[in-house]
Formats: C-alpha cells, sequence, structure tokens
C-alpha cells in the first residue's frame, strides 16, 4: 500500500468524507449503552479493517445487517448497530482512498460491471431529496427539533430512525464503484456471497428459535417466527422481507454451482430457507417466494438461451428444468414433484413425518439412476420390469408380518433399500451396460416404495392401509409407464445431477408444506381467515390515509416516522396504543411518607396503557433481558399515578413476542393522591429447569406492564431479586436513561404499521416521493429484465428479490424497519448499476484482451460450463482459474 499525499478537490472531499464518518461514528460509540470502551475499540477495528480492505468490505455490509440488531439488550432504537457499522466502514474506506494510491489502474469504461448512469444518479438525488424533506417534516409534525437517545416511536427522533436508511446506503455507494472500476468481478462474487450470507443467517435463526421454543415440526401452535429481527417487537414483516430478498440468490447459487460439495451446500440453505419461509405462516411469503424464484430462474434461462451457449444443440430453455449442460424438461420435473405430493399427503396421514422421510428416500433412489449407455431388447426390457415388481411385492409381505416382532424392522428395512440404491447408482454412474445392472435398480426401487409403505403402516399401526397401498402401487405404475418405450422416460435419468439434485429439493419442499398443512392446526386457520383479514386491510388503509388532511400532506407527506403517533392521535380512539416516555431527572422528596425516603434525582419512565380491548398479548410492555432467575423470585417497583390500573410484573422464556413459561403476579394500584408508593410483588418460585439447558437456552426477559385500558403509570424504579442470584435487574433506576430496556407490543400490531409498501411511501413522502419511489423501482426491473444490466449474472437473482419484496409488501410497510429498509434500497441500488461488460474476441498477447477476459471470467465459467476449450484459452492467455484445465487432445 503506498501513501500519497491528497492534493485535488476530489481527494479532499473524499478525505473530509472519511473523517466526518470517524467523527461521527467515535461519537456515538461514545454513548453507546454496554460496554462502550470494548464496543469503541471494535468500531476502530473495523475502521482499520475497513480502510485495508476497502476493495471487498463494503460490498459486505448486507451480510452482517440480520446478526447487528442488539437493541433488546442495548435498548437503543434511534441509532443502532447498522449505524455503526456504515459509518465504521465507510471512514476506513473514504481515509483509505484519499491518502493511499490504488493498486492497480481502474479498468476501461466498456468492462466496468458497476455504473450508474446521469439519468439514474439524478433519478436517485432527487429520491434523497425528497427523503430529506420527509425527515425535515416528521421533525416538524413533531413539535421541532428535540434530540434523544431514548425516544420511543411517538416522538421527534422517531423520524430520523425511519428515514436514514436510503443516506447510509448512499454513503456505501462511492466505494462500490471505486471498488468495482480495479477488480469487475468482484462485484458478482461479494455481492452474491453477502446475500447468500443474508440468506443463512435469516433462516438459521429462525430454525434456532422453532428448535428451542417450539420443536421444528411443531406447525399448530399460534408462534410466528421472528429470527433476528428486533423490529417485529410490534410486529411487521422484517422476517418476511428479508427471505424475499435473499432467496433468489441462494437458488441462483444452486443453479449455477458446479462443484459437487458446494452444490450440496446449496441445497441445503435453500432448504432451510424454505422451512424459515414456511414457518414465518405469512401468507403473503408463500405468494412472494414462489413468485420471486420462478422470475429469477426464467430470467437465468433466459440469459443461457441468448448467451454463447445458445448455438449448442439444447433443448430450448422455455421448455427445459435449468440445469447443468443437460437438462429435464419441464414437464417431467413437474410430474415427479406432484407424485411426491400426492403420495406425501397420503403417507403423512397414515405414517407421519417418519413416512415422508421414507418417501423422500425413494424419491432420491429414482433420481439417483443412472442413463443406459447400451441398448437391449424392447421386450426383455418390459419383462424385467414387470419381473421387478415381484420382488417389491414379497418384502411389503414379509415385512408386514416381521415389523411387529423385530423393534424399528421397517426403519431399518427401508434405511438398507435406499442405501443400497443409493449406493448401486454410485456404484454404476458412469452409464448402465448390461440388462441385470437396471433389473437390479428396478428392483431397488420398487423395494424402497415397499419400505415407504411399511414405515408408514408401523407408525399408524396399520391406519389406512389400502390407501398407502394404493398410492405406491401409482407411483410404480407410472415409473414402468415412463420406461415402457425406450424414447419415453430417457431424459429423467440422462439429465445432469446438479438437475436432478434441484428437483429432489423441490420434492421435499413438496413434503415439507404437506407436513405443515397436514400437521399443523395453525396453518390452516391462517388460510381460512384469510378473507377476514384482508377487508380489515382495507379498513385500516381507509382510515390511514384519511390521516393525510392537507393538500401538502398529500403532496410531500407527513413525514418518516410519522405514522404511530399520527394514528394515536388521530385514528380511532378505542385503537390507541401503549407507549413509553422518559421524563428528566429531577430532585423531589417522595410523598409516600416512608421514613429515611429519599429523592429522586434520576430520569423516570412514564408508562401508558393502550385503549383497545386488553388481553395479555396486547400488553405494552416494557422489558430487559436478564441471564438467569432462580429459586424464589420477587418485585418492588416505587411508581406513582393519577389513576386507579392494574400493575403486572413478570419474568418469561421469551424469544421476542410469545411468552412460553413465566413466574407473574399482578396488583391493584391506587392513586393515593398522586403520592410515590412502593409495590412489592412475590412472583413465586421459578422452575428447576428455568431458561432450559445449557446447550440450548432459553432467553428470560422481565417486564413490566398494566392490565388495564388507558393506564398511566410514573415509574421510578423496579427491581427484581431471586433468591440465589439476587438482583437481576441494570438500569433498574434508569440512572443510565433507558439503556438495557426495551419494550414490546405481542398482538396488537395494526396501529404501529401502515401494513402496504406504496401506502406507506405515500404516507410519509406523499404523491411526489411515491412518484420517485415508482420510477427507481421499475427503472432497476427494466434495465435488468430488458435493458443494459439484463446479461449481468446477478440479474435475475436481484429481479427476483424486488419482485418478492414488493409482493410481501402488498401487505405490510416493511421499510418502516431501518435494517430491512437498508437492505431493499441496497439491493435496489445494486440493481440500478449492474451492466453487462463489453465483449470482443480475444487475441493472444494483447494485454487489452487479457484484461476483459479476467474481468468476464465468472460470466464465461458460467456460459461455458460444458466446453473445456474456453478454460485452455483463459488459461493459455494468462488468467487464473479456479479448477483444472483439460489438455486438448490430439487429432487421430
Amino acid at each position: 500500500m503506498k501513501f500519497v499525499l491528497p492534493r485535488r478537490a476530489s481527494a479532499l472531499a473524499t478525505l473530509a468524507s472519511g473523517v466526518a464518518c470517524a467523527a461521527v461514528g467515535l461519537w456515538l460509540m461514545r454513548h453507546y449503552p454496554v460496554q462502550p470502551v470494548a464496543a469503541t475499540a471494535l468500531w476502530v477495528a473495523i475502521a482499520v479493517a475497513s480502510f485495508f480492505g476497502w476493495r471487498s468490505l463494503p460490498l459486505l455490509v448486507p451480510a452482517l445487517v440480520p446478526v447487528i440488531g442488539f437493541a433488546p439488550w442495548t435498548g437503543w432504537i434511534t441509532f443502532e448497530e447498522l449505524d455503526l457499522l456504515v459509518l465504521a466502514v465507510a471512514a476506513g474506506g473514504y481515509l483509505a482512498i484519499a491518502s493511499t494510491a490504488p493498486p492497480r489502474k481502474p479498468v476501461a469504461w466498456r468492462y466496468r460491471t458497476l455504473r450508474w448512469r446521469a439519468a439514474v444518479r439524478v433519478l436517485m438525488a432527487v429520491f434523497a431529496l425528497s427523503a430529506f424533506i420527509a425527515v425535515w417534516r416528521g421533525f416538524d409534525q413533531a413539535g421541532g427539533m428535540d434530540f434523544g437517545f431514548w425516544q420511543g416511536f411517538q416522538e421527534p427522533m422517531n423520524s430520523l430512525r425511519a428515514g436514514k436508511s436510503f443516506f447510509l446506503v448512499l454513503l456505501l455507494l462511492p466505494l462500490w464503484q471505486k471498488a468495482s472500476d480495479l477488480r469487475p468481478s468482484s462485484v458478482q462474487r461479494l455481492s452474491r456471497a453477502a446475500w447468500v450470507l443474508v440468506l443463512i443467517t435469516t433462516s438459521l435463526g429462525a430454525l434456532w428459535e422453532r428448535w428451542v421454543y417450539t420443536g421444528l415440526l411443531d406447525f399448530s401452535t399460534d408462534y410466528r417466527t421472528t429470527s433476528l429481527f428486533w423490529e417485529m417487537n410490534v410486529g411487521g414483516a422484517s422476517l418476511d422481507g428479508a427471505l424475499a430478498l435473499s432467496l433468489p440468490f441462494g437458488m441462483l447459487w444452486a443453479m449455477r454451482e458446479r462443484r459437487p460439495l458446494r452444490f450440496v451446500a446449496a441445497l441445503a440453505v435453500l432448504l432451510l430457507a424454505f422451512y424459515a419461509s414456511l414457518t414465518t405462516f405469512s401468507r403473503g411469503v408463500y405468494l412472494a417466494v414462489p413468485a420471486g424464484m420462478a422470475i429469477c430462474a426464467i430470467l437465468w434461462a433466459v440469459q443461457r438461451r441468448d448467451g454463447p451457449e445458445a448455438s449448442r444443440q439444447d433443448a430450448p430453455a422455455s421448455t427445459a428444468f435449468p440445469g447443468a449442460g443437460r437438462r429435464v424438461p419441464l414437464a417431467w420435473s413437474v410430474g415427479v414433484i406432484a407424485g411426491t405430493a400426492v403420495a406425501a399427503w397420503v403417507l403423512f396421514g397414515a405414517g407421519g413425518y417418519r413416512a415422508l422421510l421414507a418417501l423422500s428416500g425413494s424419491v432420491a433412489v429414482l433420481l439417483a439412476m443412472p442413463a443406459s449407455r447400451a441398448a437391449w431388447p424392447r421386450g426383455q426390457m418390459r419383462a424385467l420390469l414387470v419381473l421387478a415388481t415381484l420382488p417389491a411385492l414379497l418384502l411389503a409381505l414379509l415385512g408386514g408380518l416381521l415389523i411387529d416382532l423385530v423393534p424399528k424392522g421397517a426403519y431399518l428395512i427401508d434405511g438398507i433399500v435406499v442405501l443400497s440404491g443409493l449406493g448401486l447408482a454410485w456404484l454404476w454412474r458412469g452409464g448402465l451396460t448390461q440388462p441385470s445392472q437396471a433389473f437390479a435398480l428396478a428392483i431397488v426401487w420398487m423395494a424402497s416404495l415397499a419400505g415407504a409403505g411399511l414405515v408408514a403402516a408401523h407408525w399408524g399401526s396399520g391406519r389406512d392401509v389400502v390407501a398407502i397401498a394404493a398410492v405406491l402401487g401409482m407411483l410404480a405404475a407410472a415409473w414402468i409407464a415412463t420406461q415402457w418405450s425406450p424414447r419415453v422416460g430417457a431424459d429423467l435419468r440422462t439429465a445432469s445431477w446438479r438437475a436432478r439434485g434441484l428437483v429432489w429439493t423441490a420434492c421435499l419442499l413438496a413434503c415439507a408444506v404437506v407436513a405443515a398443512l397436514g400437521g399443523g392446526a395453525y396453518i390452516g386457520q391462517r388460510m381460512s381467515t384469510g378473507q377476514q383479514d384482508f377487508e380489515g386491510r382495507l379498513e385500516h388503509w381507509r382510515v390511514s390515509l384519511g390521516l393525510l388532511k392537507s393538500a401538502d400532506e398529500w403532496l410531500l407527506g407527513k413525514g418518516s416516522g410519522r405514522f404511530p403517533a399520527s394514528f394515536a392521535n388521530g385514528g380511532p380512539f378505542e385503537e390507541r396504543v401503549g407507549d413509553y416516555h422518559l421524563n428528566p431527572a429531577r430532585s423531589e422528596v417522595p410523598a409516600s411518607g416512608l421514613p429515611g425516603a429519599e429523592p429522586f434525582p434520576h430520569p423516570t419512565v412514564t408508562l401508558t396503557s393502550g385503549l383497545h380491548m386488553m388481553g395479555n398479548g396486547e400488553m405494552f410492555r416494557l422489558s430487559q433481558r436478564v441471564p438467569a432467575v432462580a429459586g424464589e423470585v420477587a418485585a418492588t417497583v416505587m411508581l406513582r399515578t393519577q389513576f386507579k390500573t392494574q400493575l403486572r410484573v413478570e419474568v418469561c422464556e421469551k424469544f421476542l413476542l410469545y411468552p412460553l413459561r413465566c413466574v407473574d403476579r399482578e396488583a391493584a394500584i391506587e392513586p393515593k393522591g398522586g403520592a410515590w408508593q412502593p409495590v412489592q410483588l412475590k412472583l413465586g418460585n421459578a422452575p428447576a429447569d428455568f431458561g432450559g439447558p445449557a446447550w440450548a437456552p432459553r432467553r428470560l426477559v422481565a417486564s413490566v406492564t398494566q392490565n388495564w385500558r388507558g393506564g398511566v403509570l410514573e415509574i421510578a424504579s423496579i427491581s427484581i431479586v431471586d433468591s440465589v442470584h439476587g438482583p437481576v435487574l441494570q438500569n433498574g433506576d434508569f440512572s443510565d436513561g433507558l439503556a438495557r430496556w426495551f419494550f414490546s407490543s405481542d398482538r396488537n400490531h395494526m396501529p404501529f404499521h401502515m401494513k402496504s409498501l406504496p401506502a406507506h411511501v405515500l404516507f410519509e413522502q406523499g404523491l411526489f416521493g411515491l412518484a420517485l419511489w415508482t420510477s427507481l423501482l421499475v427503472t432497476v426491473l427494466m434495465r435488468l429484465t430488458f435493458g443494459a444490466g439484463r446479461h449481468h449474472p446477478l440479474a435475475p437473482a436481484v429481479v427476483g428479490g424486488l419482485v418478492g419484496f414488493v409482493i410481501v409488501g402488498l401487505f405490510d410497510s416493511l421499510i418502516d424497519a431501518p435494517r430491512i429498509a437498508f437492505l431493499f434500497y441496497a439491493l435496489m441500488a445494486l440493481g440500478l448499476g449492474l451492466r453487462a461488460s463489453s465483449r470482443k474476441v480475444h487475441r493472444p498477447g494483447d494485454p487489452d484482451s487479457r484484461l476483459e477476459l479476467e474481468t468476464l471470467q465468472p460470466e464465461l465459467e458460467s456460459a461455458f460450463e460444458d466446453a473445456p476449450e474456453v478454460r485452455r484459452a483463459m488459461a493459455a492467455a494468462g488468467v487464473k482459474l479456479k479448477g483444472p484445465v483439460t489438455p486438448k487432445r490430439p487429432r487421430r
């Protein structure tokens, strides 16, 4: 790294930007609520890492977004870890650009794969102006700028919280541009990795939550996954939006991956993401995810058709399922998936999840069968197909007699058969050359169906045996029909291993959907109330848009972050929700008359409850995460009130919204003339395993709330102690503001959200902002579908992600959560700049031609997956390749 002295105006401006980001970041770190010294050291380390790695780290920022939200532990919502991360990366990157010389010259303009045209820049600048006006109007609507670190959704700083995400993205764009100018291929590699990591971390968070709190296979409990998104403390669809944005990138990875182990990893990520999507129980996700993935697959197939490989004698992309080289016709793939779904529905009703697992093994044997490399008489082949059914029937009969005598005998038989089938398929993976090999595989396939039937019959104690035999017999007959003629069913066996892997993944997804529909009452309930919920949405939109009173509000909006306060003040009286407010410190003696009482020179908190119908899930809670609670638990709350209310203190096993086990107690509170009074509550004894085992702990959350409509409490201090650990709360007297305190409303969510993405933009930024937002969205979709960026390898995933996000956004606001808004605007900005670089014929010894081959390496490797001559040409040109280069065979 060569250091230089910045002299040009652009370098000085870049240096000033880096210094400003560093100053703001360090100032925020000085006020960080938890371990500020250690947090500041970590922030400086990230800034230093960005200084040396600015060509890659800015593009990877989206990957960290799901895992850097710590508001339930810190209490910060106006500023959060995303802001600190972006400031650290920007500070290091801008300082590096201004004070160091680039390691190489930027590539020529025609080779750059990330470039925002002048018209796009103008459109983004005008939208940024609209967003700035929305923030300013939000402050104005709230009564003016009133800076504070601990303000809630109805206070002025919520405008900054809700409106800053687009500006954080703009802060990173120059770094993206500079990194792309030096190495264009890094845009594809790092961006795809970042969004796949978004998918992985989001899905793993959902998997962990379900495993610890409900069980992986419990689809009946009224429990919707929130994963790592604390923004769902008052509802919303943050998890839905993250999955919709990132799932097409996982699918693109699977479709483009050629290395077997990584392809298996991609399929595992897709299955994990499908499970996370299923556990959202969101009808919007169930519509958005298939739509986004279908669009991604279609655009990818169009890219392959229009690319250089279109000249090869392959089946048309419109009639083929995308794979590697050879392809599975769409009709066959749909037939296999549909047959699996029908069989899964019958087997699950009789044999539960174990029957579905056995069925998936049978489908794996079917899809693993290798192609035939030799032809034999048609009559002989048909005779072998018919005879292959006899061993399967014999296995079913003998197994039916033995499964009750041998423990787990059905599972053992099925496992042996499936493993034998997969082993033979691997042994003969080069192709079948003898009729005996085809006969053996046919026997194993039929026997695997019999094994699945045995598992279902054993688990269901003989229930629905006729239905099981009928559906498995149907599958066997359908397969025999496809093999009856040499020309029928051949494409399935000649398909690439990647294509068959994708079909098997789709079959597993079909089994998962069947399990969720057949084994969970909650998802059925969600589907049955769709019409009622939609009518409720329409009424909510009508009331919410009715809050826009004047012409300037319709034109410019109410301001960012102003919906909760506007709905609370102007919406239906009976739908007003609870809130909290931090009061400044003051010195006064409590009027309780207790001897030795001291003044309260520290802040207090005003906690209000809503005016809606009150229930356990509808209470507005002020909460704090606690490490451990054991033994006898008691609480003391110093408070005062002007009205009668009902105080509730609880400690619960709770991930974010839904409590499991609790120790709690309620007490009626009398006003006592507005005097301060201590309220002591014995919550009871915590269960022996409270908090779960050490290897799968459940979060413990202590909360204070009011089980009273319209209650108002001013709280001076909260103390919760147990007989083992003593005090379990920190900052119980609010001397550090609301540090470590968080809030939630488990089930009453509508007053916090507009529940429509376009309507949300209209409410905050008016018709002017909605027109600009729509223009940006249409521009990115058009240029990646029909325009300059349609040939870029990332274009299908970007379009699929944005389309899926918008579909989810038809029924939820989404971008009122800053982290999700950042992900959306980051993907949109990436799509607005993507373009396919120019192509030309390689000339040996030409450095510009060599540079272009290096620039287009990812595209060429994907386009010519089965063309070793291209890899030899790239190696001859001096381009470093990841895989081996096949030597050219001499002509005979």
